[in-house]
């Protein structure tokens, strides 16, 4: 009897070290793409319809320390950009530079990649590229950013959802709305800019 009791506790107990931990491990994260003129925060759940020489700001607002990395493809896929990588910790938010939108005309992509590890094959990428932009570089550095990609929509994470972003909006009074995501993992952001 005495064995049995121990073997509960100690199964009781293991189980809830696993839930804490698995806690701790919650990838979550809120994203906002502001027009810099204007202030407001702009929906991007299909492509965002903008003019030439407009700008706009990122907003990432870690609720979890996390890794970041944002990749800047231009309409042809011939200029590729690293805006950011690095870690974010919870609560402090990043605004990235202003991204005005230049000709040529087309549909230009923001990649936003948020980790709960560093993604070490990327960084790698983005230090070789960052040291010599060959275009042998630039290919590679898309190619990893498509697979970490690939690899994180294989996972079921919860979707993202809308959420009230008032307060991180630099220069910006007013709250405006972005999109939350929670969840374990790697999780991967497209944003279409089509000007």
């Amino acid at each position: 009897m005495l064995k049995i009791k121990f073997f509960c506790s100690f199964f009781i107990a293991l189980c809830a070290v696993s839930v804490f931990a698995q806690q701790n491990r919650t990838l979550n994260w809120s994203l906002g793409l502001q027009n810099v003129k204007t202030g407001e925060l702009v929906s991007f759940s299909a492509p965002v319809q903008c003019r030439t020489g407009e700008q706009y700001r990122l907003i990432i607002n870690p609720g979890a320390e996390c890794f970041v990395y944002v990749i800047y493809q231009s309409s042809r896929g011939n200029d590729v950009g690293v805006i950011f990588y690095g870690n974010l910790i919870n609560g402090a938010a990043w605004h990235s530079p202003s991204l005005e939108l230049i000709d040529p005309q087309g549909t230009e992509s923001l990649f936003i990649i948020v980790s709960q590890t560093e993604q070490r094959n990327l960084t790698q990428r983005i230090s070789a590229f960052n040291n010599n932009s060959s275009a042998s570089r630039r290919r590679a550095l898309m190619n990893e950013v498509f697979r970490v990609r690939s690899n994180a929509s294989r996972y079921r994470e919860a979707p993202e959802k809308p959420v009230l972003m008032g307060g991180v909006a630099r220069g910006s009074p007013e709250d405006g709305e972005g999109v939350e995501f929670s969840g374990l993992g790697t999780y991967v952001k497209t944003i279409s800019l089509e000007h």
